[in-house]
């Protein structure tokens, strides 16, 4: 679970689009220093563009490539139509509009709405939207969904299988490390026992305490159980999950059979090797051990 909500962090380094050292301004000449050792030069290159995001130019024309581009100088806004799009090699950005609010330290975007973030040597992060809006000194954004559609994160690190969340709206605090997704979350990601799916109506994480919050009808399944309850959360400091709310139900299939069961609450460790059951505790287990066995057949 935990990858998953780390999606959203991306959008703060791309939204400011800052620190690409190709700006062409008319100015005076200044001396080229000695030319550094290859090495030497591409560290600081590379050391540029992860710093995109701290320094904000005077103007994002030089860097925001558009079919138009409109400065306006009492608003202190720039406005970019048609083709929007911006990449470093790191932090890359596509729209089909873009507004620059300066005097807001606001930075927002709207049509087709696609971020990137491709550190060499560190995961991936993908943003899909409609809408998306990022704060670069509060370092607070949302990204969001038109009327039937949906957002896409997606988070991939190295080889293995992405883990992609989906929801009508995501909203992030970068300086708190709080990241919401709402509506029709849906998130998937591979685990050892098949594709695991997590649906619920809101998703918090917490980054700093990696703790994670699902509620709304949260369900969480994979290809050989399901749990099913109003709440679920997920402690990752402490090493377990606990679901509450509406009878959690636990159903699926182990080694001794079919089961389910129903609880007022279901706690676990985060690997599922110790499941707790409290509260007016009820289910059934169908085993083939058990209806095969002797015994029943003086029944």
């Amino acid at each position: 679970m935990k990858k998953s909500f780390f999606l959203l962090t991306l959008t703060a380094a791309v939204f400011t689009l800052s620190g690409c050292r190709t700006v062409r301004i008319e100015g005076p000449e200044i001396k080229v220093p000695a030319a550094k050792p290859r090495l030497q030069q591409a560290k600081q290159s590379l050391k540029d563009k992860k710093n995109a995001a701290t320094a904000i130019p005077p103007v994002l024309g030089g860097l925001v490539s558009s079919d138009s581009w409109v400065i306006y100088k009492d608003k202190q806004q720039e406005e970019f139509k048609g083709n929007v799009s911006y990449d470093n090699g790191i932090y890359s950005f596509r729209a089909d509009y873009a507004l620059s609010e300066r005097a807001y330290n606001r930075f927002s975007a709207k049509g087709n709405v696609h971020v990137k973030q491709a550190e060499p040597g560190a995961p991936v992060y993908e943003a899909f939207a409609d809408t998306a809006r990022y704060n670069y000194q509060t370092k607070k954004g949302t990204l969001s969904a038109a009327k039937n559609k949906t957002l896409r994160l997606i988070y991939k690190e190295g080889k293995q299988l992405p883990v992609t969340a989906y929801a009508k709206k995501a909203s992030f605090d970068l300086q708190e490390g709080l990241f919401v997704l709402e509506g029709n979350v849906r998130v998937e990601r591979p685990a050892p026992e098949g594709k695991q799916i997590l649906r619920a109506q809101k998703a918090t994480y917490r980054q700093f305490q990696n703790h994670l919050t699902v509620e709304g009808g949260a369900e969480v399944s994979d290809p050989l159980r399901t749990l099913q309850a109003d709440t679920i959360v997920y402690d990752g400091n402490k090493n377990y999950s606990y679901a509450y709310g509406s009878r959690p139900l636990l159903s699926g299939q182990s080694e001794q059979g079919t089961f389910a069961i129903i609880a007022d609450k279901v706690q676990a460790d985060n690997e599922g090797d110790t499941v707790l059951l409290d509260g007016k505790v009820q289910g059934w287990l169908v085993s083939p051990q058990i209806n095969d066995a002797a015994v029943n057949e003086k029944f």
